[in-house]
């Protein structure tokens, strides 16, 4: 083979190589984005608990979805352990 096709072959694979990093790195960030979401959605619902102490039946299925997006957090945190980028998490 020449030396013209073992170089296309190294810059095919070194651009597939620097693709596959690329991406990981936005999947690592995604993780952590992906918690907070989780964070912003127990705020949001916090806070229409707190309007909402006035009538019972709003008030529980607030706490419950706070509940929810908490447990959502606590497995993705669990889940990504290790995993994406470390920040404030």
């Amino acid at each position: 083979m020449s030396t013209a096709v073992y170089r296309v072959n190294f810059l095919r694979a070194k651009a597939r190589y620097n693709r596959w990093e690329e991406e990981l790195k936005i999947v690592r960030h995604e993780m952590g984005w992906c918690v907070l979401y989780f964070k912003h959605h127990q705020k949001l619902w916090w806070a229409r608990a707190e309007k909402t102490e006035s009538k019972p039946g709003h008030h529980a299925y607030a706490l419950k979805q706070i509940r929810m997006w908490e447990e959502f957090e606590k497995e993705a945190l669990s889940l990504f352990r290790g995993k994406m980028l470390p920040n404030n998490f």
